[in-house]
């Protein structure tokens, strides 16, 4: 059940996604959304490490997440061409300007390794956008960390205290979600899958599937859409 689902039973809203409150009271506009993320695995580099509810306190918020949640609040209310489209962009950006907001305040109480509080260190940070930008590299150890200019024995061993797994078995992780997401939203070959996101071989990438996730790519693409 989601956190609004309460305030969505007892104040059904007039338009998708709006709830006016206060009875007698000052009017209070809340604009209610959600984001369903089809995981493969239960390990979301993200969610994982977010507290149940991150709240943003309004008068902490930046002038971007303020400017952000005012044009979300006007087209989810608006009946215009194009509204919803542009309120789910909107959408999106909010919650990448809130996980950057909580994660400047939270700075490092309770914050272990992860991929978020990897991100605060500009090396680390910058060799996970390559491995989620460029999966399809023959990437090793060395030559992430020559991108970076760090020695590997240095590199190794910073990537594994901040980011909590070694630099290629996280790069694995990246590999596999980016392709259970191109098994349920197209329909690639597998071979064409697997050198998407940097196997050698079909065979090779659905070995790797099958372990990591318990069922071939194949499999996995049925399943998919019949649940979708």
């Amino acid at each position: 059940m989601s956190p609004d689902s309460d305030i969505e039973a007892e104040n059904p809203p007039g338009r998708a996604g709006v709830v006016d409150m206060g009875g007698d009271g000052p009017l209070v506009r809340v604009v209610c959304g959600k984001f369903q993320y089809a995981t493969s695995t239960d390990r979301h580099p993200v969610l994982s490490v977010l507290p149940e509810v991150v709240h943003v306190p309004g008068m902490a918020a930046d002038p971007q997440l303020q400017s952000v949640v005012r044009f979300l609040a006007a087209e989810a209310i608006n009946s215009q061409p194009g509204s919803r489209a542009i309120a789910t962009r909107l959408t999106e950006v909010l919650f990448i300007l809130t996980v950057r907001n909580w994660l400047e305040r939270a700075g490092d109480t309770g914050s272990g390794p992860s991929w978020l509080t990897a991100l605060r260190d500009p090396d680390i940070g910058a060799a996970l956008s390559l491995m989620h930008e460029q999966p399809q590299e023959d990437w090793t150890v060395e030559s992430l960390a020559r991108t970076v200019a760090m020695s590997r024995p240095t590199f190794a061993r910073r990537f594994k205290s901040t980011v909590g797994a070694s630099p290629l078995a996280y790069l694995s992780r990246v590999r596999l979600e980016q392709a259970a997401r191109q098994l349920r939203d197209t329909n690639d070959a597998l071979g064409i899958i697997a050198r998407n996101v940097g196997y050698a071989s079909e065979y090779a990438f659905s070995r790797a599937f099958t372990r990591e996730l318990g069922v071939p790519p194949s499999r996995y693409r049925r399943t998919a859409n019949v649940d979708a």
